[in-house]
């Protein structure tokens, strides 16, 4: 599968993703859903850091992602049992996820 990474420079390019991890979630587990004001949004675990480093638990109402204020970070119930990670070919770990700039948790 192919997706969107950074190059060392921040340029977006497409890679392979090389590792897909899964981690069983707790009954009780919730994450964020995360909306800018441009329409972007992701749900993703507390705990998944953004490209920056940040960690979307953090993440409050009036911060800036990517160039978009948010307007929304709602911690809502996870229905699945199973998280998911994956880890692109090239330098950064980073990855677009429903446009909204993710590190991996994943190593080589």
């Amino acid at each position: 599968m192919t997706v969107w990474t950074a190059d060392e420079r921040g340029v977006p390019v497409a890679a392979m993703v090389t590792l897909v991890g899964d981690m069983t979630a707790p009954a009780d587990h919730s994450v964020v859903h995360l909306v800018l004001a441009d329409g972007r949004e992701v749900y993703a675990s507390p705990g998944h850091p953004l490209a920056d480093g940040r960690l979307l638990g953090s993440i409050a109402v009036g911060d800036s992602v990517d160039g978009a204020a948010v307007t929304s970070a709602e911690r809502v119930p996870y229905p699945s049992g199973t998280t998911f990670d994956l880890l692109p070919a090239g330098p950064t770990g980073t990855y677009w996820a429903d446009g909204i700039p993710l590190a991996s948790t994943l190593r080589r």
